[in-house]
């Protein structure tokens, strides 16, 4: 029955016209018409068919295309959420995709669990736990409880209590134990909880009675779960009490594995299974070494036994080309990567939130920051000496600081990994004090702002501040001054123009001086901000005069009202 109903429908399609053919970009998009929802469900089996093929990217550029019928369709959109999911776009985008597909509520290939649960895993992504226990308890009256929305609970709840909220850590011990016992073999539940502890215990402090008895079940279980996944053997070393058997588990998964963990190397120097250049050669192996998490480097030196696998490990590390990420607060997602070559740092990027989308982007030069992008303000930072900020772009404007007189240092650096003898890395961190960059602080620090003419095309505007404060601003077009404007307090007073481009300034030009009444000063931020079309002062003009033919006479005068009307006089 389902086979005839695609049949007729195809058909009646084909009749009018309403589907085209399928490229290798998708289907043609067509007009919204009676068929609104057959379209829409050809849209969502194409995207199938590159999905199952792992064409994640023509996948999601057909259902970009689709959009049109988002409102009949929530499959689209939630399919639209999983390949951007896929194919590492912004996390914001995806929720955005599954909030459109859950607000749509029109089912057919999926559901509201399955968004729910991708929601979820977003936000937990983000550090948002609060939001995605929400998204879970929706779940719940969608959908009967599985195992995957249990492990996400748990991942949401670990998430609160290393982050200091320790008020859910009950909450966090009922669900593992109950995660344990209804999904016994589901090795996820084990990850996590030796995830928990690794962390919550990094400071010293020993386990609890509570965590004791849960990690002793698992550990009791580790035998059965190591066949179904092996990693456990070397994630659960550290907790087993008995050093042989802890020496033996680990050895017995290093043994077994084609590849194993770069993290496991932590424990097997600990435990002795490798000496420290072995340990070291491991570390730094090119299957290994193009992007390695700073930590583990870091441990792996602190547990080094010699000065001569220090020295090792010191020279290795100045060669260094790869990439270092940072997992700050050990969620499993890293804020931060810094890109070597040779020992050298040529990049930073840093993203606080864990979006995908970056906070700052900085380039370095022979090993020092020479420009930072900022996305999210769409700037970007030069440095003539770092931290002296040579000149900064913002939108469409260029901010001059005076030499010296800015200074901008979102990195601090640290050395690591030195020995006595040989110097270690030059590694970059986060200025966690220093302010990020606004526009009020680019105007703040500038002595001048140069931007597009809006009145003259292929002009340079410059305009001129203290302290931030407007004082004049000209214009310049092919080397000349074209247009002049003086300020007080902030305010565009009075501008000459030379409207006809003759080198003559014939138009006088003066401005409300009511504007803002009641503010002692406006700076450069708070003058375009108060603007409705930015840094274009003829919104608020009082009058215009202008001497066309150079006799000392205004011949025409123009009024500006209130109301937006304008009269118009004429001095022949």
């Amino acid at each position: 029955m389902r086979a005839l109903f695609f049949i007729v429908i195809f058909v009646l399609a084909a009749s009018v016209g309403l589907f085209a053919q399928s490229g290798p970009q998708g289907p043609r998009v067509v007009p919204r018409e009676s068929g609104d929802s057959a379209i829409a469900d050809r849209y969502v089996q194409w995207a199938e068919q590159q999905i199952k093929a792992g064409q994640w990217s023509q996948a999601r550029n057909a259902l970009e295309r689709a959009a049109d019928y988002a409102d009949v369709s929530s499959d689209i959109s939630y399919l639209l959420a999983l390949a951007r999911f896929n194919t590492n776009e912004s996390r914001g985008s995806v929720l955005q995709a599954l909030g459109n597909a859950i607000q749509t509520r029109r089912w057919t290939r999926y559901s509201e669990a399955e968004a729910r649960l991708l929601e979820a895993r977003e936000l937990i992504a983000m550090r948002r736990y609060s939001s995605a226990l929400d998204a879970l308890a929706i779940f719940q009256p969608v959908a009967v409880e599985t195992a995957d929305a249990a492990m996400l609970r748990l991942a949401a709840l670990k998430g609160l209590v290393n982050n200091g909220a320790v008020s859910y850590s009950v909450e966090f011990r009922r669900r593992m134990s109950e995660a344990m016992n209804r999904y016994p073999r589901d090795t996820r539940a084990l990850r996590l909880l030796f995830d928990y502890a690794n962390y919550a215990y990094t400071d010293g402090r020993n386990p609890g009675n509570e965590d004791i008895a849960i990690i002793e079940l698992a550990l009791d279980r580790l035998p059965f779960l190591l066949p179904r996944d092996p990693e456990l053997g070397w994630i659960a070393a550290p907790f087993i009490n008995d050093i042989e058997k802890a020496r033996q588990t680990l050895a017995d998964y290093r043994a077994g594995s084609l590849k194993p963990n770069p993290a496991s190397l932590v424990s097997a120097l600990n435990l002795g299974l490798l000496d420290d250049i072995d340990a070291i050669e491991e570390l730094f192996a090119p299957v290994n070494a193009a992007v390695i998490d700073k930590d583990l480097v870091v441990n792996v030196w602190k547990l080094l036994r010699s000065e001569e696998g220090r020295d090792h490990m010191a020279r290795k590390i100045q060669g260094f080309s790869g990439t270092i990420t940072e997992d700050e607060d050990h969620d499993g997602y890293h804020e931060s990567r810094a890109v070597y070559k040779e020992g050298v740092l040529q990049e930073y990027h840093f993203d606080a939130d864990q979006d995908r989308l970056e906070d700052v982007a900085i380039i370095f030069n022979s090993g020092n920051p020479q420009w930072a992008r900022m996305p999210a303000l769409s700037a970007v930072v030069f440095w003539e000496s770092y931290p002296a900020v040579q000149r900064a772009v913002l939108e469409n404007g260029l901010y001059l600081p005076a030499p010296g007189g800015f200074r901008f240092a979102p990195l601090g650096f640290i050395e690591i990994c030195p020995s006595d003898s040989t110097p270690g890395l030059l590694y970059p961190r986060r200025e966690p004090l220093q302010q990020n960059i606004t526009r009020r602080m680019l105007a703040s620090f500038a002595v001048s702002v140069q931007q597009p003419s809006l009145e003259f095309p292929g002009g340079i505007e410059h305009v001129y501040l203290e302290n931030g404060i407007p004082v004049n601003a000209e214009v310049i077009l092919n080397n000349k001054t074209v247009s002049f404007t003086e300020f007080e307090n902030g305010r565009p007073v009075t501008q000459w123009l030379d409207l006809d481009l003759d080198g003559r300034m014939e138009t006088v030009r003066r401005f409300r001086r009511d504007f803002f009444a009641g503010r002692s000063a406006l700076n450069w931020d708070e003058l375009q901000g108060r603007l409705s079309q930015g840094a274009d002062f003829r919104q608020l003009l009082e009058s215009s005069e202008s001497d066309w033919n150079g006799d000392g006479k205004f011949e025409s005068q123009e009024l500006y009202r209130e109301d937006g009307s304008v009269v118009n006089k004429w001095n022949p």
